[in-house]
C-alpha cells in the first residue's frame, strides 16, 4: 500500500486516505460495471470511449480495461482511497498483486451515473426507503467523556465542519446504575436535539417539514421522520454535523449538515423547534434543504456571524 500511495501522490499530489467498506464501495463497483459494460458496446453515454474517458477525467494507472473485467468478473479484493478529497483510486488485486488501478474524480454524478436533477428529484423516495433503525444505544467508552463544569452532562466531543460550532458533539448523562446514557431532556433542548439529529440511538415520533430547494429555483415539500433522516444520511455515507444559529423562548435556529465527503456533497438543512415538543418526544419542525451542494460551495449557503 505504501509504494501504491507514494506513487499515486507523484501523480496527483496531495495524501491518499483509505475508504472504508461500507455502501460507498458497492457505489464504486456499479460505477465501474457501467464503465466496463460500456466499453464493450463500443461507447460511453453516448461518447467513443476514449472522449468519454478524457472529458471525465478517468485514468488508468495500471492495467486496462480488460485487467478490469476480469477483476470484477473473479470479484477480486478491491481497495478504494481518496486523495485530497478530490479524486478516487481504485485497486484491484489477485492474490498479493494489485492487477488494475483505475482513477477518477469524486464526483457523485459521475460516480451514481446521475445529474443533479435526477438525484435531487429521487431524494426523497430514497429517503422513505430507508430502514428506520430500532433505537439501541451503544457503549460509550468512559475516558473519552469530558465533565461540562460542575453539571451532571457529559461531553463527547466529536468533529467540526467549517465553524467549531457546527459539529458532531454528543451529550451525556449519569443514570441510576452509574451507566453513562445519551442525554435526553427537555430542560437542554439544545443538547438533546444535537444527539437526536446525530444518530437514531434515541426513539422519537419527531417530524421535518422539508421544503426542499431544487435546481432551477424549484421546491419540493415532503415531511420526513428525523430518525429516517438521519439513517438515510448515515447509510449514504454522510457525517451529520449540527450547530445551533440562535435560541429564544420557544424557537431554536439550527443548521444541519449531511457531508458526504467520499462523494464530494452534502445536505446542508436549516430547521427550527420550540422546546415544547421535546416532553412527548412528537412534533413537526419546520426545514428548508439544499441537497447534494458541492463541498467548495457550502460556505456560500450559510455565514459565520450566524452563529452565537
Amino acid at each position: 500500500m505504501t509504494t501504491f500511495v507514494l506513487s499515486l501522490l507523484l501523480l496527483v499530489g496531495g495524501s491518499a486516505t483509505a475508504v472504508a467498506q461500507t455502501g460507498v464501495e458497492r457505489q464504486h463497483y456499479r460505477f465501474l460495471e457501467r464503465l466496463t459494460e460500456g466499453y464493450a458496446q463500443g461507447e460511453i453515454q453516448g461518447k467513443p470511449v476514449d472522449t468519454y474517458l478524457r472529458e471525465e477525467k478517468i485514468a488508468f494507472l495500471q492495467g486496462g480495461f480488460s485487467q478490469l473485467q476480469a477483476a470484477l468478473a473473479d470479484t477480486s479484493a478491491m481497495e478504494i482511497s481518496l486523495v485530497d478529497g478530490k479524486r478516487y483510486a481504485v485497486s484491484f488485486f489477485r492474490g498479493d498483486q494489485r492487477t488494475v488501478i483505475i482513477s477518477y474524480p469524486a464526483s457523485y454524478q459521475l460516480i451514481l451515473g446521475t445529474t443533479l436533477m435526477e438525484a435531487e428529484n429521487r431524494l426523497f423516495e430514497d429517503v422513505w426507503r430507508t430502514p428506520i433503525p430500532k433505537a439501541e444505544e451503544h457503549q460509550v467508552v468512559e475516558e473519552l467523556l469530558q465533565q461540562m463544569g460542575s453539571s451532571a452532562v457529559y461531553l463527547l466531543a466529536g468533529s467540526s465542519y467549517v465553524l467549531p460550532e457546527l459539529n458532531t458533539n454528543r451529550y451525556y448523562v449519569k443514570n441510576e446504575q452509574g451507566k453513562f446514557e445519551l442525554l435526553y431532556s427537555e430542560d437542554l433542548p439544545l443538547e438533546t436535539m444535537a444527539n437526536l439529529a446525530t444518530g437514531t440511538d434515541i426513539d422519537n415520533q419527531l417530524m421535518l417539514d422539508i421544503r426542499m430547494v431544487k435546481y432551477g429555483y424549484r421546491t419540493e415539500d415532503a415531511t420526513v421522520p428525523l430518525r429516517q433522516w438521519v439513517a438515510f444520511g448515515i447509510e449514504q455515507g454522510c457525517t451529520p454535523f449540527f450547530g445551533v444559529i440562535s435560541s429564544e423562548e420557544g424557537k431554536v435556529v439550527c443548521e444541519y449538515v449531511m457531508q458526504n465527503e467520499a462523494l464530494g456533497y452534502a445536505h446542508v438543512m436549516k430547521f427550527e423547534f420550540n422546546p415544547a415538543i421535546l416532553v412527548d418526544r412528537k412534533g413537526n419542525m419546520s426545514a428548508r434543504l439544499n441537497s447534494y451542494v458541492p463541498i467548495s460551495n457550502v460556505k456560500s449557503l450559510f455565514k459565520e456571524n450566524e452563529y452565537k
